[in-house]
């Protein structure tokens, strides 16, 4: 009887022991799929690809940072990573040189110290051997500097000043008003220095450009391919630094002939010399009013308007210079089609009209009449099945032609953020225009975010729609009011996490 007993206990153990094995070699195998995660920090991109090989799963890490709409996840985020991926990652991608991409770095210091590394790729405008580079490096942070403090001094500080003072602190990763010869190190430059030289095992470096060749982690060899189509060559000059599709845009005319001084930025004095009332009483009587052309001679309201009228068609040359620093540097991105079992992935960074006319025309275009896209780009955007989404949903990151090729069956990805956690509930960049007539500056675009819900099915989610609610960190973020539910019920193979937005492939 005893023995029967005994028997039966032993033969239940075995069942539960087989039934455990079985379940965990199920949990590996899920784990060994190919899958994007995509972490809600902010304002930032924060992506991380497991790749399925052999030897198990191996991991890629393409940028870490937040600038604008800090919603105060980084360090919960980072530490996730770590204990996802165990303090080992087969590559690390760093895009190019802004807060929003590399602040995670910095921040987070002390913990990435402890990361093995095989690999790390970076835009070669950010290589150090590069003589030119340091110099375009120390000449974008001499003019954003310079162009912070001048729009800092603005007596009448507007929303589209501040959105151009926070793409300067993006650009140098530095907060405005630093002064003094010995300045500190600045974000940007602490995060670079970690991933160029304080992972735990000192990984090799390597700096590359559209049309390279890339060499591989030995982890990753025969799992995956990858293609690096931008930033452009740099024999190739200014001709693609382009920051968006516009042919009489001061802008590009700014980003194409360099960066100038900023002594000689602000042609016309803030305060008018001359006043309308100054002038004959008839001078502008082509502006007049309804109510002063009832009147006997023209009035108070029509020198207002054509004042107006001036005030309009002067360019805000400090403002067009603070797009021209941040076109340039996001134009530095690298672009990377990652090819694994057949599925391919599309990362584009923050990169602009230039960036993309490289590889989409092989020539600098602009303007309405653009020819046709190159046949291996049409072949690219027609057959990918995952797009990160360009510089957090701005419509000059997400050219027309582009996403008009795209493959009507990709999934895509959108880290952003539509409004600041804290404290006012303010879009980190832009304002949306109430008037039909004028274009808004919001980003992310809605109705950019809306065209490509349509062109991909609804298959596009965006990273602030995550309600974060992690008591470990202390987190309760609520969901953008952008949302609007899609996150009830997520495309397929997608899941949430505390913290972040899974996308599994399917086999």
């Amino acid at each position: 009887m005893a023995t029967k007993k005994a028997s039966k206990k032993t033969t239940k153990k075995s069942a539960t022991k087989k039934a455990t094995k079985k379940a965990a070699t199920k949990a590996v195998a899920a784990k060994n799929q190919l899958r994007v995660r995509m972490y809600r920090v902010g304002f930032g991109d924060f992506f991380l690809i497991t790749v399925p090989t052999k030897a198990g799963p191996k991991h890629i890490l393409i940028d870490c940072g937040v600038h604008a709409g800090d919603i105060g996840s980084m360090e919960a985020c980072v530490k996730d990573l770590a204990e996802e991926t165990k303090h080992k990652l087969a590559l690390v991608v760093v895009t190019h040189y802004h807060a929003d991409h590399l602040s995670g770095f910095a921040s987070q210091f002390n913990e990435f110290t402890k990361f093995d590394v095989e690999m790390v790729w970076i835009s070669n405008r950010l290589d150090p051997d590069r003589k030119d580079s340091a110099k375009l490096k120390a000449q974008i942070a001499e003019v954003a500097n310079k162009l912070q403090l001048r729009l800092g001094a603005r007596k009448d500080p507007d929303p589209a000043t501040a959105l151009a003072m926070a793409k300067l602190e993006n650009a140098t990763g530095r907060p405005l008003g630093v002064k003094g010869k010995k300045k500190k190190e600045s974000s940007n430059e602490k995060a670079l220095r970690l991933v160029t030289k304080e992972f735990a095992n000192n990984p090799p470096v390597k700096y590359y450009q559209g049309g390279q060749k890339p060499l591989l982690p030995k982890s990753l060899q025969g799992a995956l391919t990858a293609e690096l189509l931008a930033p452009a060559p740099l024999t190739s000059g200014k001709e693609f630094a382009s920051s968006d599709n516009k042919n009489a845009q001061y802008i590009m005319h700014a980003a194409d002939n360099g960066l100038p001084p900023t002594e000689t930025l602000e042609p016309f004095e803030k305060k008018w010399p001359a006043v309308a009332t100054d002038y004959d009483i008839w001078t502008f009587k082509e502006y007049r009013t309804d109510a002063d052309r009832k009147a006997k001679v023209p009035g108070t309201e029509t020198w207002k308007l054509m004042e107006k009228v001036l005030r309009d068609a002067q360019p805000d040359t400090l403002l067009a210079m603070a797009d021209a620093v941040d076109g340039t540097v996001n134009n530095q991105s690298l672009v990377i089609l990652f090819t694994c079992k057949g599925k391919k992935l599309l990362f584009v960074g923050d990169a602009q009209w230039g960036n993309w006319a490289y590889w989409l025309y092989g020539k600098k275009s602009s303007g309405k009449d653009l020819p046709e896209l190159q046949e291996r780009a049409s072949e690219i955007l027609g057959s990918i099945d995952f797009f990160k989404v360009g510089h957090h949903g701005s419509s000059n990151a997400n050219p027309i032609p582009a996403m008009a090729a795209l493959n009507p069956a990709c999934v895509s990805m959108c880290s952003t953020e539509s409004a600041d956690a804290y404290p006012e509930k303010k879009r980190p960049y832009g304002t949306i225009s109430k008037d039909p007539n004028k274009k808004g500056t919001e980003v992310p675009r809605i109705l950019l975010m809306e065209e490509m819900e349509k062109i991909t099915g609804n298959r596009l989610v965006r990273s602030d729609w995550i309600e974060l609610d992690d008591a470990k960190a202390e987190l309760e973020v609520k969901a953008s009011p952008e949302a609007r539910g899609q996150l009830k019920k997520l495309p397929a193979n997608f899941s949430k996490g505390e913290l972040y937005v899974d996308y599994i492939f399917p086999k």
